[in-house]
C-alpha cells in the first residue's frame, strides 16, 4: 500500500470522520467499477459504491496494511457485492445488457468498431468480462486482479489469454482503455450520515 493510503487509513482509525478522505480519493473509481458492470445503471452503481465504502468503514479497525493498495481492498469488497447482487433472483443478468453507452461511441469514425467490441465484451462470461475490464479499462496489475478475485496470478493470466483469443476478431481490444469513465457529481458518503 502506498504511503498516502497508509497515512489516511491510520488517521481514519484514530478519527473515523477522516475516512471521508479515502472516500473522496476512491469513490469515482469504485463507482466506475460498478458503472461498467451494471449496464450503466447510475442508481444501482451509486448504491453499490456506497455499500462498498460502508462495509470498508465498518471494518476499518480490523483492516491490516498488506502488500496491495487500499483501492484493491475496496474493489475486492465491490466484487463480492456485485456477485451477491446478481445472485438475487430479481436482478437483471449482466449478459442482458445491450445498450452501448454514449461515452463509447462519441468518436463517430470508430463508432461501429466500438459497438462491435462492446457487444463482444457483453457476451463474455461474467468472470472473464470482469477480469478483462479490470486489466484493460481499470489498468489493474495481474497481482491486484488475483487479489481481488481470490485466484492465482497464473489463473488471471490464463483467463485473460483465453478471453483475448475469444475477442481476436476485434482488433480494437486495446481501445477498451478509452471507454470513458462516468463523470458523476459528488455524493456525501452514507457511512458518515449515521
Amino acid at each position: 500500500m502506498n504511503n498516502e493510503d497508509t497515512r489516511l487509513v491510520t488517521i481514519a482509525k484514530g478519527n473515523p470522520r477522516e475516512y471521508e478522505k479515502l472516500y473522496i480519493k476512491y469513490s469515482d473509481k469504485v463507482f466506475n467499477y460498478f458503472w461498467y458492470r451494471t449496464g450503466h445503471d447510475k442508481t444501482l452503481s451509486e448504491d453499490l459504491m456506497q455499500e462498498t465504502f460502508l462495509r470498508a468503514f465498518q471494518h476499518l479497525n480490523k483492516f491490516k496494511i498488506r502488500g496491495y493498495s487500499y483501492l484493491t481492498y475496496l474493489l475486492t469488497i465491490a466484487r463480492h457485492l456485485l456477485i451477491d447482487h446478481y445472485r438475487k433472483p430479481t436482478s437483471t443478468p449482466i449478459e442482458d445488457v445491450e445498450n452501448v453507452p454514449y461515452e463509447i461511441t462519441e468518436d463517430l469514425e470508430r463508432k461501429s468498431d466500438a459497438e462491435a467490441l462492446w457487444h463482444a465484451i457483453q457476451d463474455l462470461p461474467t468472470s472473464s468480462k470482469d477480469i478483462l475490464l479490470m486489466r484493460y479499462q481499470d489498468e489493474k496489475s495481474i497481482k491486484d486482479i488475483a487479489t481481488i478475485t481470490h485466484s492465482t496470478e497464473n489463473a488471471v493470466k490464463l483467463n485473460l489469454s483465453r478471453t483475448r483469443k475469444r475477442l481476436a476478431a476485434h482488433p480494437h481490444l486495446k481501445d477498451m482503455a478509452s471507454f470513458a469513465a462516468k463523470k458523476r457529481a459528488y455524493t456525501k458518503p452514507r457511512f458518515l450520515m449515521t
